[in-house]
């Protein structure tokens, strides 16, 4: 298993829930403090690029 794990704050670690194939750890305030994502390569960056790939304006041609 592949995990990339993102730090968003050196608060203390109060709780943490998981969600699909991400950990959140949260801090005793409720704010996230790390990320981590499970199965990096064979489930989050698919889904990324599949989500940034319909984002991407449509490119138009002016004749």
């Amino acid at each position: 298993m592949d995990i990339a794990t993102v730090i968003l704050s050196d608060k203390k670690l109060a709780y943490e829930t998981g969600m699909d194939d991400m950990i959140v750890g949260f801090s005793e305030d409720s704010e996230p403090i790390w990320l981590e994502i499970l199965n990096v390569n064979s489930g989050f960056l698919p889904r990324l690029e599949r989500a940034v790939k319909r984002a991407m304006p449509v490119e138009a041609s002016v004749m």
